[in-house]
Parts: C-alpha cells; sequence; structure tokens
C-alpha cells in the first residue's frame, strides 16, 4: 500500500486525478457507511444536479436506502448494477428466468427458474455454497457464473465446465437470452460509458462485487469526473460468487484517494475484541484503525441448544430478551440449520422475519403487504370485533371478499355468493341483508354466535370453515393473533432469522450465532490461505450484528468454526 495519511472524507473529489479519480471508503462494521456515503451523494448532487449522480450497489435495498434519505436523485439512476446493465442493454430476455427448455433437454442439469426481478434487485442471492436445496444444474451454473465473473481464462477451467458452458451458450442463442453474467460482460465489452453519462458514481458494498463488476465500474468511473467505491474487504463474504478482497484493494490507489471510518456505533468492547480477534486471523486486509462503541457489551457460549435442538435458547434465553424489548437475532451458515429454530418459533407462535430477504418466505410468512396474505386475510375478519379496540369498524365488502372467498362453499355460502362478493363496492359497509345473501342460514347463525364471544372464538369459527389450504397456511398467523392479539399481526417481529450473508448490513441488540458450517465449509475452514480466510471473514460478519451481546450457540458436530 502506498505510504502517507489517508484522506477525509471533506476531500472526495477535490484530489488530484492524475493517476485515478477513484476513491475508497472503508466502513468496517456500524461505522455509519451508508450516512457517509448519503453525505457524498448529496454534495454530488448540490454540485452536478440530481440527473448526473448514479448510485449502485450489491443489492437494490441498500443502494435504495443510500438515495431515499429526502435526496433528490432520479429513481432510474439509482440500482444494482445488474439493473443498469439490464436496462442499458433495453431489457433483454434472461436466461435463468426462462429454463423450461433447457430443464426438459438437460433433465441432468436442471436449473431452478428464478424471478427476474428479485434477482436484478439483488434478492436472489445463493446463501451458501454446499446448501441442501441447490439442484446439479444450479451448482455448475454457479461456478460457470463465478469463472466468468472472476475473469479466468477459458482454459484454465475443468473440462466439464467448459462443456456445460458450450451447450449453455448454445441454448441462449437459440433463445434469444442473456444470463445474468453476459450483462456484465456485454457492458463492460460493448458500453463505454455508464447510463445516461453521469458525473460521478457512487458504488456502495464493492467487497460483494466480482472482479468483472468492479471492473466495469472502474471503466464506467474512469469517464466520470470522479467515483466513489465503498465497501469492507473485512466483510467479503460472497467467495462462491468470485468476490474477493484483492478485487476491492487492487489496483492500490494514492493514499488521500482512501477514506476510513473507524468508529464503531454499533459494536460494543466485549464483541468488539472477539471480532478484531477473529479478523486478524486473515492473510490479507487493509489495516484499519477500528473503534468499538463506549459500551461493554457481553459474549457468552452456551453450553445447551444446538441449531437441531434450539428450544432451550428460544423459550429461555431468547425469551427473557424478548420480554425486555430487545431485537433478537438467530444467525447460520447455511438455511437449511434454521429449520428446527423456524419450527420452534412457529409452535410457540412467536413472530419472526428476515427484513434483507423478503422474498424468502420461509424467512418471513407473515406478509401483511399482500392483500390475498392469510395475515391480511385475518385482519380483514378481526377488525369488526369490539377487541380490535381503536379503529375497530363494521365489515366493508372488501373485508368481507378477503375472509369470505376462501371458505367451504358447502353449507356455508349461498349459491352463486363468491359472484356477488366479487360485485359489491369493496368500500361499502356489509348490510343484515347482504349477509343473508350471502350465507347459508345455519353457517350465519354460527357465525353471528362466534362474533358475541371472545376474538379468538370469531378467529377459530373462520379457521373451522376455510379450505385446507388455507387452514394450514393461516396456522402460525392465527397463533400469534391469539395468544398476542390481532395487532401483532402488523407489528415489527423482535425475532430476525437468516444466514450471515443475508442480514450483511443488519443489526440486533442480541444475537444467537450458530459455529456450524457444511461439509463443503468445513473443507474451506482446513485449507490455508483464502479458503479460511473466506469463512473467517463470513463469521466475523455474523460476530459484529450484535449491538448488546453475542451468545455463541453449541456446536451441533465437529464441523464448525472456533471462535
Amino acid at each position: 500500500m502506498t505510504n502517507g495519511a489517508t484522506g477525509t472524507i471533506e476531500q472526495i473529489g477535490d484530489q488530484d486525478h492524475g493517476e485515478t479519480s477513484e476513491y475508497r471508503i472503508y466502513g468496517p462494521p456500524g461505522t455509519g457507511k451508508t450516512t457517509s456515503l448519503t453525505r457524498q451523494i448529496r454534495r454530488a448532487v448540490e454540485r452536478y444536479g440530481p440527473k448526473a449522480v448514479m448510485v449502485t450497489s450489491f443489492s437494490r435495498a441498500a443502494a435504495a436506502e443510500l438515495a431515499g434519505r429526502d435526496l433528490p436523485v432520479d429513481p432510474d439512476r439509482v440500482g444494482t448494477l445488474h439493473a443498469h446493465c439490464y436496462h442499458t442493454l433495453g431489457g433483454p430476455e434472461i436466461a435463468e428466468a426462462n429454463v423450461d427448455e433447457w430443464n426438459r433437454a438437460n433433465p441432468h442439469l436442471t436449473i431452478t427458474p428464478i424471478k427476474k426481478h428479485n434477482k436484478l434487485d439483488g434478492e436472489e442471492a445463493a446463501e451458501e455454497a454446499g446448501d441442501e436445496t441447490e439442484k446439479n444444474g444450479d451448482e455448475i451454473l454457479g461456478r460457470l457464473s463465478r469463472y466468468r465473473g472472476m475473469m479466468l481464462r477459458r482454459d484454465l477451467w475443468p473440462a466439464t465446465l467448459r462443456e456445460f458452458e458450450a451447450r449453455w451458450t448454445t441454448y441462449k442463442r437459440e433463445n434469444g437470452l442473456l444470463d445474468f453474467t453476459d450483462l456484465i460482460e456485454t457492458c463492460l465489452r460493448d458500453v463505454p460509458y455508464a447510463p445516461k453519462n453521469p458525473s460521478v458514481i457512487f458504488a456502495d458494498e464493492a467487497q460483494d462485487l466480482n472482479l468483472m463488476q468492479l471492473t466495469l465500474v472502474r471503466k464506467w468511473g474512469e469517464r466520470t469526473n470522479y467515483f466513489i467505491v465503498a465497501g469492507d474487504d473485512d466483510q467479503t463474504i460472497y467467495s462462491f460468487t468470485g468476490a474477493m478482497p484483492e478485487n476491492l484493494l487492487d489496483p492500490d490507489i494514492p493514499q488521500d484517494h482512501k477514506i476510513i471510518l473507524k468508529q464503531s456505533y454499533r459494536v460494543p468492547h466485549a464483541v468488539h475484541r472477539l471480532a478484531n480477534g477473529l479478523i486478524h486471523q486473515v492473510t490479507r486486509r487493509q489495516e484499519k484503525e477500528y473503534l468499538a462503541r463506549d459500551e461493554v457489551g457481553s459474549v457468552e457460549r452456551l453450553t445447551r441448544g444446538s441449531y437441531n435442538s434450539p428450544d432451550y435458547f428460544v423459550l429461555e434465553s431468547a425469551r427473557e430478551h424478548l420480554e425486555r424489548g430487545q431485537t433478537v437475532m438467530f444467525l447460520a451458515s447455511c438455511s437449511y440449520m434454521l429449520r428446527s429454530l423456524v419450527a420452534v418459533l412457529r409452535k410457540n407462535g412467536i413472530p419472526f422475519h428476515n427484513p434483507y430477504r423478503r422474498s424468502n418466505g420461509f424467512w418471513n410468512p407473515i406478509r401483511t403487504g399482500r392483500r390475498g396474505s392469510t395475515a391480511n386475510r385475518i385482519a380483514a375478519l378481526l377488525v369488526a370485533h369490539p377487541d380490535w379496540g381503536e379503529g375497530a369498524r363494521p365489515w366493508t365488502h372488501g373485508d368481507l371478499a378477503q375472509w369470505a372467498d376462501c371458505l367451504h362453499s358447502k353449507g356455508i355460502l349461498r349459491y352463486g355468493a363468491k359472484k356477488k362478493l366479487a360485485a359489491y363496492a369493496s368500500e361499502e359497509r356489509v348490510s343484515n341483508e347482504a349477509f343473508e345473501e350471502l350465507f347459508e342460514r345455519p353457517a350465519l347463525e354460527s357465525l353471528l354466535e362466534a362474533y358475541e364471544g371472545d376474538y379468538r372464538g370469531l378467529l377459530a369459527w373462520w379457521r373451522d370453515h376455510v379450505t385446507v389450504d388455507v387452514h394450514a397456511r393461516s396456522q402460525f398467523p392465527a397463533d400469534i393473533a391469539a395468544r398476542r392479539g390481532p395487532r401483532a399481526l402488523f407489528e415489527t417481529p423482535q425475532v430476525v432469522v437468516g444466514t450471515i450473508h443475508s442480514v450483511k448490513g443488519g443489526q440486533a441488540d442480541v444475537v444467537y450465532l450458530f459455529p456450524d458450517l457444511s461439509q463443503a465449509g468445513d473443507a474451506q475452514y482446513h485449507r490455508a490461505g483464502a479458503p479460511r480466510d473466506a469463512v473467517i471473514r463470513q463469521f466475523y460478519v455474523g460476530v459484529t450484528r450484535a449491538r448488546e451481546t453475542l451468545y455463541i450457540c453449541q456446536s451441533e458436530s465437529a464441523t464448525a468454526v472456533s471462535i
């Protein structure tokens, strides 16, 4: 690294650009990187105008958070690098979203179709190489994308990968498709300037970008007045997609173009000491002054419970924290390690979510944002009950349509009732006459009887009369409503569940961290150099999510990290 003092945040854009116009902001965990970048975006907008700034990040959520703080940046200037490339290339058909013909022709190389918009927004990120749900085609396509993203020469690829690539390329060409790596590669080859020729580019979460992606950012950036690459090499955890610390650290740039944010506003001293000892085990990194926040905090090592037997820390340890109003996060290296935990949470009616992976229904079973969700159906049912409290109101036809259209018709609804429901104005209050028209007499009488009792009785009546599939889906939100009151369905859960990869950037008061590894992860951990470093960085990220207390859970087997 170049000798000399690092630069300051105020000097960005004003240094000598003879060698490079790139600036790097290193933001260790909890040091306010997003806030610092927001200020820089505001500064660039004031200097060059709202149409002259481009913001990109590994995930749409992170990019939108940067630009969404009352900053006058055009929405089409904010997005993932893949999304920027997709729109620049005219919105081509995406190969990974169109694999039906491929799967029919290649049953031994089946690829799971992805939702294009989720992938473009950074939601469909792989969680961990070696996770159990991968199909054979997914695994080899992931390897192909990784090798291409690392810009490795084709003659260095394994023969099986070259054969797959030839077949995949033919499939794409014959069907007029581009895959996600093609989006980056095509722009790197054919598009000299960033979309709409911005004056300044901001690239956040840069440690998660592979070499091809960062090469594109730098190519476009060198054609701007200046550009900012922000991230933290210590938090490079997407090695299985080709992201490596070297991509961020190289090539070297003048020292006064580097800015290091040193003060953590999240990590307390006890957690900081553990994290610091962990990260100093890696073989290459940007040395940084990194300070803990002014709280002692604590690190506890549990001798009871593991990822396969989580009852103790869910029902005893974590419950104490939840009762004190603290947020709690459960983290594992692989999603399959969270199955038993999720089962215990559901069994005990404890709300949980993962706000960083909203498309994952397993981690987000209560989806009140969607009209047809079971949580919304239950709310529409209970809003008319006096136990709802403030804001209780008579049913509208919109409410009735939500909770009644999933009822068994036979013996409950009159012939043609669902068609009549659809014809009513949704804001119109339901009259007694309408109930008579829609419900069979015995069903209506039992409904009114349930309504006269506790709200739980009304909820039980509804669940007794819905179709089998809705009954199964409604179990968890119904348990929450019954145990905690119907409004609990709309409160942000105190519990976050996810892999370490999925919550990067997040935090909680209390973190429970499973030290276990998959077989692939364990093989990495026992290899010296970059493979082991990748595992250490992953758990460094997990450790540093804790704002107050970190629990290191008991390992399920010997395949675990030593923390």
